[in-house]
């Protein structure tokens, strides 16, 4: 898709785009070059700086090395971009004519010749080498070291790192070579050959997370699933206990180790999928019992703290999977009060054990020894009990999970709960507490007002917010009851809007808000009238000019 004038207007913001122009025209943009589906360039400024665009059928997508963060574009990749669509038919050409030469090559070279000069090419291309050997040894009957994997996927790193070495943010590493890999080794029904693979490339992941920004996107995403593989080729491989103890040992000292700290319960996690049978969880116990702390450390000490509750949790999960009541409840009962989280296993494991009394007082405890926002899952234990035997308490509840979780299903069930004066006391009760949330809660009272059709309550409280994103979010609702309030609530604020900032994007939102007021009934004249405004009081912004075209 050649990128036009308008498109890569549509990108950035009118500064972005008049400094890109100049550097375009300047002749700061080299080594423009095609590949595949990729264009990359290079942009003299400051720096030297590498830009990447990919096209495809539907949008463009470009990245810049520069520390570019504000609104669209940079100026360096609108340079590329318009170096792009100079030049689009040629650079075409060019990788058309490229692609030809190739085939016609691989038509006449013998296959003994192409043996050759791979050989020739893997000597001068240690990475070379590595991508064919990654591609193409499950075809064959060599098996690598974790070692030897993890060579391959460092390798692929320091590609993406160019000069500097750095991974920046959007470049994502392609892991597909490796995970192509396994799933051959998968099909073919040698799942310890996958389950070093993906060992190699959660270990390399892991290892690579200070050379790259991103630490909970795409890479955290892909270390997720190369563990979660791990585990699954594991549990597929169907090993005994004695076989399986050394991957148990590894997942247990990579929790321990903790690094990168992020990943620490990813391992957790990894460590309930295979521990199933009674020998698992044995050994799995007596790595941890050395860890298991005695006492909690001081409320101050925040990491140490988090650290020993994480431990706790895992030894409540071992005992409470062995069935060991005896360890579970002297464990338990010494730090339930110390973390919402202990007090819910305690009283669950209760319940399970036929000791529902007991599990009611310590729930009905833990309300008061943790902060309200942590009590959901507890009070949500105790509407099952006061359902049937505490009317009272089961109202109150209700509200109480309802202010704190926003569910409306417990709201409708508060309501069928009440008739006509009782609901009325309790929906202001209600509204009273939201008021008064200091974590503010307007789009609550605004539903509510909406469900109990008292509409100029809600449009009350829109208008008093003074903005546009609550204007549009209620419009459907409250508009067509309230047209001239509500057209001139948009008016008063779109104008002020309007001088807050430039660039396409900023008058693309403008457009849009003025798009909203337009389906209004009955303020044709007006409407036109703001238009014109606007046409007149910024004409000399062409972006702004072009955008209201839509109109």
């Amino acid at each position: 898709m050649k990128p036009t004038i308008e498109k890569i207007r549509a990108l950035c913001t009118e500064s972005s785009f008049q400094r890109g122009a100049e550097y375009f025209h300047e002749g700061l943009v080299s080594d423009l070059e095609q590949s595949g589906n990729q264009i990359t360039a290079v942009v003299s400024g400051t720096s030297e700086y590498e830009v990447t665009i990919n096209l495809d059928a539907e949008n463009i997508q470009a990245y810049c090395t520069c520390p570019y963060d504000w609104g669209g574009y940079c100026k360096h990749i609108v340079a590329a971009l318009m170096a792009l669509s100079e030049n689009y038919n040629k650079i075409k050409k060019t990788a058309r004519s490229r692609e030809k030469s190739i085939e016609t090559i691989l038509k006449n070279v013998s296959f003994a010749e192409i043996k050759e000069f791979l050989r020739t090419e893997f000597d001068k291309s240690p990475s070379l080498r590595d991508h064919f050997t990654i591609h193409f040894s499950a075809n064959g009957s060599e098996e690598k070291s974790i070692h030897d994997y993890k060579q391959q996927i460092n390798c692929l790193y320091r590609e993406a790192g160019g000069r500097h070495g750095f991974v920046e943010y959007g470049t994502d590493v392609d892991f597909s070579y490796i995970s192509d890999l396994a799933d051959r080794y998968i099909k073919a029904g040698n799942f310890i050959e996958a389950i070093t693979i993906y060992q190699a490339l959660s270990e390399s992941i892991a290892e690579n997370m200070d050379m790259v920004d991103d630490s909970d996107g795409y890479y955290g995403g892909e270390f997720s699933q190369a563990l979660k593989n791990f585990t699954d080729c594991i549990n597929r491989a169907k090993l005994d206990h004695k076989a399986k103890k050394p991957y148990i040992d590894y997942l247990f000292d990579k929790y321990i180790e903790n690094e990168p700290d992020y990943f620490q319960e990813n391992y957790d996690c990894a460590l309930q999928e295979i521990c199933r049978t009674k020998n698992d969880l044995e050994y799995w116990k007596n790595l941890l019992e050395p860890h298991v702390p005695d006492s909690l450390p001081d409320s101050d000490q925040c990491w140490a703290s988090y650290q020993a509750k994480d431990i706790l949790m895992m030894q409540f999960h071992i005992l409470d999977c062995l069935n060991d009541k005896k360890g579970f409840y002297e464990l338990i009962q010494k730090y339930y009060g110390n973390d919402v989280r202990f007090c819910l296993l305690y009283i669950n494991r209760m319940e399970k054990d036929g000791r529902k009394e007991e599990s009611i007082k310590i729930a009905e405890q833990g309300l008061d020894l943790f902060p309200s926002h942590m009590t959901k899952e507890l009070r949500r234990f105790l509407n099952k009990v006061y359902k049937k035997h505490s009317p009272d308490k089961y109202k109150q509840n209700l509200i109480t999970l309802f202010l704190q979780d926003n569910e409306w299903d417990d709201y409708e069930k508060l309501k069928r709960l009440y008739s006509g004066r009782e609901w009325e006391k309790t929906l202001a009760e209600i509204i009273n507490r939201l008021s008064k949330d200091r974590f503010g809660r307007e789009d609550t009272i605004v539903e509510i007002y909406l469900r109990e059709k008292m509409f100029e309550k809600a449009l009350k409280h829109v208008i008093s917010r003074e903005d546009l994103y609550y204007l549009s979010r209620y419009r459907k609702d409250l508009s067509s009851r309230f047209p001239g309030k509500y057209f001139n609530a948009y008016k008063e604020l779109i104008t002020s809007f309007a001088e807050t900032r430039t660039g396409r994007p900023h008058y693309k939102n403008v457009v849009g808000y003025l798009k909203q007021m337009k389906d209004i009934k009955g303020f044709g004249k007006k409407f036109k009238d703001l238009v014109e405004f606007f046409r007149t009081k910024y004409a000399n912004r062409p972006a702004f000019l072009d955008e209201m075209r839509r109109l």
